[in-house]
């Protein structure tokens, strides 16, 4: 154990976000307790709160740095269980209007290994590794079918939560409760019913729905990659698709839309859709297919950031962390690892709190400025994206025509350096923050190209 700060601690939610940080607390509390509200089976499935499940998924490169570190050999067992590895550029081509490339926007033509691998998989499989990781700590204990009803408080510190078993009313006792109760958290509530503040939400419409299900394809020649993006560029194009090859030797393919342009359930509808994508060949690669599973529709029609940063006070013994604080446009796939990142950076603050006399007192402030610190590059990056469409609703920022000459600058350069183009991989993928667009030798690099694109007219 690093160093001990608690006797208990309770985790609200045991998916995801809630796994991650019970292994994070784990090393700092006697005893760590996850409650979650479904009923969990020993095998990979998608809990029946967890609406999105069904549709791709995927760890982005910081996401799965953080997991890499927390459970050594992480990726192995992942790829052990049925995983398919995945090389950033090298496997996964991205099919557009003009053709296919390797890059976002288009620039880079050819394939790369970047030397980036990640893993492609059900969310299902990915949840199911995870919680097995998480549970073969001795102090980490988790109970399913237990929904969290209330707060335990006394004069402004939490102490413990209550919540039914078996429809039974019992109540544990902690020093600290972690929220991460998911989009749907109660922790805005529960602050008002304590006389705290709600925390302020920046709110952004972006109307997205998904429909998903699992072929088997024949794919002899390798010719389509682990995994595949197709689509067309903002704002012409609302819909897109994906083809992610996961474990049990499936396809898994999501179709996406926006502003009333939504994938159908129907097998007819489903196909019909993916025919009319802004890139034919998804269409090609799973028409004479064989479908193995249902299609499954998620409708997303809000991405929402709560500001706990911003709130004057807040309880003693009570903390919020991944979708409860941001709940991002899952187009992009950064809840995951946005969550991982939080909960990181949480660990470091506990380590800091195991030499300081403070202990777990006055710990939500750091921590919510730390939490808002890692969410900034992954809200930014979606919500740029996201307002590309005229459609999208929410407070819009202009950007500087300097801004934008530097970001053309900065994608010619990518279509012609390898490194420059693994940094903006790196930022996309969120093991490094948006400022590292900026840093040298990055920086120097793209204005030397702004000042010979002007030169040159």
């Amino acid at each position: 154990m690093a160093g001990r700060l608690g006797e208990h601690a309770v985790v609200i939610g045991g998916s995801i976000a809630g796994l991650i940080s019970a292994r994070v607390l784990a090393d700092y509390f006697d005893h760590v307790t996850i409650l979650e509200r479904d009923h969990i089976e020993p095998h990979p499935v998608v809990h029946k709160s967890t609406p999105q499940g069904n549709h791709l998924h995927v760890v982005l490169m910081g996401g799965l740095q953080v997991l890499s570190g927390l459970y050594p050999g992480f990726g192995e067992k992942l790829h052990a269980m049925g995983a398919v590895p995945v090389r950033l550029s090298q496997d996964s081509p991205i099919y557009g209007p003009d053709g296919v490339a390797f890059s976002l926007t288009g620039g880079v033509k050819e394939p790369r290994d970047l030397g980036i691998q990640l893993y492609s998989q059900s969310r299902g499989l990915l949840e199911h590794c995870l919680r097995q990781s998480t549970l073969s700590l001795p102090n980490i204990h988790a109970e399913c079918d237990a929904p969290v009803t209330r707060l335990l408080e006394t004069k402004g510190r939490v102490e413990g939560v209550s919540y039914k078993s078996n429809g039974e009313a019992r109540s544990l006792r902690s020093e600290l409760v972690l929220d991460c109760g998911g989009r749907g958290s109660h922790a805005p509530r529960w602050l008002a019913e304590m006389g705290f503040s709600a925390p302020e939400e920046t709110i952004i419409g972006v109307d997205f729905a998904y429909s998903s299900t699992r072929f088997r394809i024949s794919d002899d020649n390798g010719k389509l990659g682990r995994v595949a993006l197709f689509g067309g560029p903002a704002p012409q194009f609302t819909r897109g698709g994906a083809l992610a090859h996961i474990e049990n030797d499936v396809w898994l393919v999501s179709l996406g839309g926006r502003f009333g342009d939504y994938p159908p359930q129907d097998e007819a509808g489903f196909m019909a859709f993916a025919e009319g994508l802004p890139a034919p060949q998804l269409y090609e690669f799973i028409k004479g297919a064989e479908r193995v599973d249902q299609i499954s529709h998620f409708r997303f029609p809000t991405s929402v950031l709560r500001h706990y940063e911003r709130l004057p006070s807040f309880p003693e013994g009570f903390l919020v962390l991944g979708d409860a604080i941001s709940s991002f446009n899952p187009v992009y796939g950064q809840g995951m690892s946005s969550a991982a990142l939080q909960a990181s950076a949480l660990g470091r603050l506990l380590e800091e709190r195991t030499n300081s006399p403070q202990g777990l007192d006055g710990i939500a402030a750091p921590f919510f400025t730390k939490a808002a610190e890692v969410v900034n590059t992954p809200w930014t990056l979606a919500a740029n994206f996201d307002f590309a469409y005229p459609q999208t609703t929410g407070t819009r920022s202009s950007m500087p025509s300097e801004i934008v000459r530097y970001f053309l600058a900065l994608d010619a350069l990518t279509a012609e350096d390898i490194e420059i183009h693994k940094t903006m991989v790196e930022v996309f993928g969120l093991a490094r923050p948006l400022s590292a667009l900026w840093d040298e030798p990055v920086r120097s690099r793209v204005l030397a190209r702004m000042n010979k694109t002007d030169a040159t007219g």
